[in-house]
């Protein structure tokens, strides 16, 4: 079933190459616009609504974000290169806090590990911020650190993306006069989704902070160099069972019916001329959400 899924889905971006490639073609000097663009990610959302509903298990989802596709017409003139991946492989960082205000200790837990490897000079004023970000109101933690009261344009709630992140480090860098924070490597640690993280998907980084006393070997074997999916939470913890009292608060496996969310990495390729753009693309909901062009 595993093969057959990726067949499928190989198939149908196929017959989708075949058909752009016959309707650029008719284009006035082969223009491609954004409008084409957006017109292909529509059609991609068609595919993916039959070729995607195939996945059952959490198998099936890793092979699909595992395999890169790269498919092109005929003649050269139009290609498809596109990369799924999972938004819940890292640390949520709006999960610091839990929706009624307080402090998500367990997750805590891992933040402060992380800056006891990347020491900064005033973690606390770090925290600050961040916390005066995920939260609504606007009662300031410390001096300046609710960054909306002087910035209208920065939204509160929630961290929704990297920008605003970085946005939190200029900000604190610019208080603390500390640069040392920007030598973190966040991109391998925080995401910005999801409650829990897809032990699947899960960066090597980010279980290293979870299992602190497991060898970096081992952490690699279950990571980076294993061989195939975890179906269930009892093969994890079969595989290393230092994991039996802790999956439960960081980790999930997929399973059918979930709402999962991939992530699209599209190029776009015509001629000489290459559209970039990521998106969104829901399983349960079957929706394309957050069109980006790059």
């Amino acid at each position: 079933m595993m093969t057959l899924v990726l067949i499928a889905l190989l198939m149908g971006l196929t017959a989708l190459v075949l058909t752009q490639n016959e309707k650029l073609s008719r284009l006035e000097n082969n223009a491609f616009s954004k409008n084409e663009s957006m017109r292909i990610v529509n059609d991609l959302r068609q595919q993916f609504t039959s070729l995607l509903s195939n996945i059952h298990t959490s198998e099936e989802l890793d092979l699909i974000m595992r395999l890169p596709l790269h498919l092109k017409s005929k003649n050269g003139d139009f290609a498809i290169k596109m990369q799924f991946s999972s938004p819940y492989g890292r640390l949520n960082v709006n999960r610091l806090m839990e929706s009624d205000g307080t402090i998500n200790e367990t997750n805590m837990i891992l933040l402060m590990r992380l800056l006891s490897l990347y020491p900064i000079a005033d973690a606390d004023i770090l925290i600050k911020f961040i916390f005066d970000t995920i939260d609504t109101d606007m009662n300031e933690r410390g001096i300046g650190t609710e960054i909306s009261a002087t910035n209208p344009n920065f939204n509160n709630g929630r961290i929704a993306n990297f920008e605003q992140f970085n946005r939190i480090l200029e900000r604190y860098v610019e208080l603390t006069r500390d640069t040392s924070v920007l030598s973190i490597p966040w991109n391998r640690y925080i995401g910005f989704d999801g409650d829990k993280i897809d032990f699947n998907a899960l960066n090597p980084e980010i279980l290293a902070l979870i299992l602190p006393n497991i060898s970096a070997e081992k952490i690699r074997s279950l990571t980076l160099f294993r061989t195939k999916a975890y179906l269930t939470k009892e093969e994890a913890i079969a595989a290393e069972p230092a994991l039996a009292n802790l999956f439960d608060n960081y980790f999930f496996i997929y399973t059918f019916g979930q709402s999962y969310t991939l992530l699209c990495d599209l190029r776009l390729i015509e001629n000489f001329h290459e559209e970039h753009l990521r998106f969104q693309y829901n399983l349960l909901e079957k929706k394309v959400k957050h069109v980006e062009f790059l």
